[in-house]
């Protein structure tokens, strides 16, 4: 078997729309550009990218070019895994192909048009130009983009739209480009897994093309195989796996993942195609009246955030970012990702990394608030041929849970007021589920996000997107009244990220909230009045009980400590009360993970894959054991202790009133049992055995403490979850640290890893560490009174060198830095 032959650098060069009908007329400077990649990237790696003034890339035409010699004399076939968009493929001055869709793949045979030196050039036309084209109106226009006739065209909207993206569309060959030349070749391959009672089965079928004849062909599946039948130039056959160790999202279980190849044996020997390890599942939906998942006949609450991109300039989504970032989403807890409408299908890399770690993916198809022409019989065959492959491809990976149709297509129409039979066309209403149906069974199929209910955004009913915290401005009080069953994007503020993102955005210049820098990255919807740093700031006031105009005008250091906490402490109430015994809430998905340009976005991971604030307040209320904390009002606190491992947890669970800075004015524990797959509440009032008022509902004098924490231990005293309820809402004031009362000392651990142990006699507000090059396990916490907490830091990269690092707190002035103890490393 060969492998993909080389190829010589890539080049590319700008030209007028339609100047250069073929490579031979290209006249200009070309330059050198990545391929797997996009014209964006490739200017950005010549310094000629800016975000203030970018080029307007759409507008021309973009040649690419590259150069290879004769391979060897197997059959060759050029393969095209993505063109955005609308390309023409060039071999030796002749077109081989035409391409009109950014999410398709393409395979040429050029075995035949080969020769000793071979040139290879895609010109990608102008998307304006095509946008000019006369063609039918929409039934209905969406302020999501500028232009409306990019409903006809199958390319991405990241880049096109103006509220929230920045203005980097994906022009150029985004996905790899191979040359193949191999004795035996498969393709068209088709693979399912699911389960049959307890016993796993595998269809597997392809086409296959040889030089020899075929003489045999296998299909194995961890210990197991079994023969394929072979009819003229399709390989086909079923195995059966007998009761396999299942694969489970991560929050509850582990992850059995069966290796899985095909053998073809010819004439001349056996060729080995390794195939994506198979995961048994079985994926089902409740839909009434909400939506649920259950996996292998577990409720499983979904939680996690609206994927984006790792790299706007770069989408094709491989390496070590990453990793870095699916590690991230997995040791926050989050075991469910969604790919929404708006974005670009994920590399096979996302997917199987996904599959490894134990994350789930909620699929949209590539369609978004638009009034896409499924009636016109050549797009309809063209998304059509679009939805065959990527299900083909997804339906080798077990964590692919969920297809969407599209992304507020049905909330687009229903909230300008038009008839319920113009929602759901027949495209999501009875094609495409058709299609998953066949392509992927064992999944599930939702038409439309949001949808369900009387309207198709209603919280009570179906798949919702709440805002109601956030654009919306409600208040936490109403959330049980929402009584939100699902939502499969919600909680948007414009978070701001750590100080070097913010200097990163300014350019070096003093921050200031109105300066255009900062506001061009302030995500808006488009039209609004208001953006998402007025969302924030409306909740910064319910938070801390600040004005936050006077305070950005007088102290804007201050502001932004505040604003960092603030959005996170609103997500964090939201997910107490959605994982509490009073919810019956069964996934909630923010929006979104990761800015997609330094900014304060939406993301809670800025565009470097650094977590802001709201990451790590998330982090505390997304574990496998997980304690949360609700307000009843008149009712006082009650407190909720999820387990959703397999296995009982014994242990205690203690109440403390704290006075600040450190009085224990009342303490009291329990012994406690949790059993596998459990949720339990109880009664703060209950636990502490009198009437203290614990939440200031009653208010019959000052309050005698300012918080309530709760920790649940394990049987040997391990901290598994920590809860607070503040009694008011409150600025906690800044006072200078005496020496002594705070002790930050870090142990090196060996591989560039670190302990940080904190221990302050004083109570500590949102306790900040930075490190330049390391990042911390855990963060903006708050340090109880002469209770050690000990923080992992770990390197972001390889030369990361010795720790530096310095602790904040809200109610600290200045910083202390971490001392780094003499002593040899730790056993780990």
């Amino acid at each position: 078997m060969t492998d993909s032959v080389p190829f010589a650098p890539w080049t590319c060069c700008a030209q007028t729309p339609g100047a250069s009908p073929e490579p031979a007329a290209v006249q200009g400077a070309w330059f050198e550009a990545q391929v797997p990649g996009t014209v964006a990237g490739a200017l950005r790696a010549r310094g000629e990218w800016n975000h203030q003034s970018p080029p307007d890339i759409d507008a021309q035409d973009w040649w690419y070019r590259t150069s290879f010699a004769m391979p060897s004399g197997d059959p060759c076939m050029l393969c095209l895994d993505g063109l955005a968009t609308l390309a023409e493929v060039w071999l030796n001055g002749e077109c081989v192909l035409n391409a009109d869709n950014m999410y398709r793949s393409y395979q040429v045979d050029v075995s035949t048009k080969l020769k000793a030196e071979n040139e290879l050039a895609i010109c990608f036309r102008s998307v304006t130009a095509d946008l000019k084209k006369r063609r039918p109106r929409p039934r209905w226009k969406t302020n999501l983009v500028n232009n409306q006739q990019l409903r006809w065209l199958r390319t991405g909207l990241l880049g096109r739209i103006p509220g929230w993206s920045p203005p980097v569309p994906a022009i150029g060959p985004w996905r790899e480009v191979r040359l193949e030349c191999r004795p035996v070749r498969l393709s068209e391959v088709k693979r399912t897994s699911v389960l049959d009672g307890v016993d796993g089965v595998v269809r597997f079928q392809a086409r296959v093309a040889s030089v020899q004849k075929i003489v045999s062909a296998r299909l194995h599946v961890g210990g197991h195989e079994t023969a394929l039948h072979i009819q003229e130039d399709v390989i086909s056959g079923e195995l059966r796996v007998p009761q396999p160790d299942l694969w489970w999202p991560h929050t509850h279980g582990a992850q059995a993942l069966h290796a899985a190849a095909v053998w073809i044996e010819t004439e001349s020997g056996t060729h080995e195609f390794p195939l994506e390890a198979i995961g048994f599942r079985r994926i089902e939906a409740s839909h009434e009246p909400g939506f649920a998942l259950q996996v292998n006949g577990e409720r499983v609450h979904c939680r996690g955030a609206c994927w984006t991109t790792h790299d706007i300039f770069h989408p094709g989504g491989t390496g070590e970012s990453l990793m870095h970032e699916l590690m991230l989403a997995r040791d926050a807890g989050m075991n469910m990702l969604r790919i929404g409408g708006t974005m670009n299908y994920e590399s096979d890399a996302f997917y199987r990394l996904c599959d490894e770690l134990g994350i789930l993916v909620w699929q949209d198809l590539m369609f978004a608030n638009m009034d896409y022409p499924v009636e016109d019989a050549a797009f309809n065959a063209n998304i059509t041929t679009e939805a065959t492959q990527q299900l083909a491809r997804l339906a080798q990976h077990p964590c692919v849970a969920v297809y969407c149709g599209n992304s507020e297509i049905e909330q687009q129409a229903a909230m300008l007021g038009l008839a319920r039979e113009l929602w759901r066309n027949v495209w999501f209403g009875e094609q495409l589920p058709a299609l998953c149906g066949q392509h992927h069974p064992g999944t599930v199929y939702v038409p439309s996000s949001p949808s369900g209910g009387v309207l198709p955004f209603h919280t009570r009913t179906g798949i919702t997107h709440f805002y109601g915290i956030g654009a919306y401005l409600r208040s936490l009080r109403e959330l049980r009244q929402a009584d939100v069953k699902f939502t499969s994007e919600c909680l948007g503020f414009s978070n701001v990220p750590e100080p070097e993102a913010i200097d990163e955005i300014m350019g070096g210049l003093m921050p200031v909230m109105h300066h255009p820098r900062w506001k061009q990255r302030v995500p808006r919807d488009t039209g609004a009045g208001w953006d998402f740093e007025d969302v924030r700031d409306h909740y910064l006031r319910e938070v801390f009980g600040v004005d936050p105009v006077t305070l950005r005008c007088f102290d804007m250091p201050r502001y932004l400590e505040l604003s960092r906490v603030a959005p996170g402490e609103m997500m964090a109430r939201t997910f107490a009360e959605w994982r509490s015994g009073h919810s019956r809430n069964a996934g909630a998905l923010v929006w979104f993970y990761q800015d997609l340009w330094p900014a304060a976005g939406w993301g809670i991971v800025d565009s470097s894959g650094a977590p802001k604030a709201a990451y790590y307040q998330l982090k505390r209320l997304w574990q496998t054991r997980q304690l949360t904390l609700t307000d009843e009002g008149l009712d006082g606190l009650h407190l909720h202790l999820s387990n959703e491992s397999a296995d009982s947890v014994e242990g205690f669970l203690e109440v403390q009133l704290l006075r600040e800075p450190n009085v224990s004015v009342a303490c009291h524990e329990i012994a406690l049992k949790v059993g596998p797959r459990a949720l339990e509440t109880r009664s703060v009032d209950e636990i502490l055995g009198s009437f203290y008022d614990v939440n200031y509902a009653y208010r019959f004098g000052p309050p005698v403490h300012h918080a309530v924490v709760a920790t649940w231990y394990t049987a040997e005293r391990q901290v598994l979850s920590e809860a607070f309820h503040f009694t008011r809402a409150r600025d906690p004031e800044a006072q200078p640290m005496a020496a002594g009362l705070l002790q930050a000392v870090a142990e090196a651990l060996g591989n560039g890893r670190y302990r940080v142990t904190l221990k302050c006699e004083r109570f500590l507000h949102s306790v900040r560490l930075s490190a330049k090059g390391h990042l911390p396990a855990d963060n903006y916490f708050h340090l109880m009174p002469n209770r050690p907490r000990a923080v992992i830091f770990t390197p972001r990269t390889g030369g990361a060198g010795m720790l530096r690092a310095y602790v904040e707190a809200l109610n600290m002035m200045g910083e202390v830095p971490v001392e780094l103890s003499p002593s040899p490393p730790s056993p780990v």
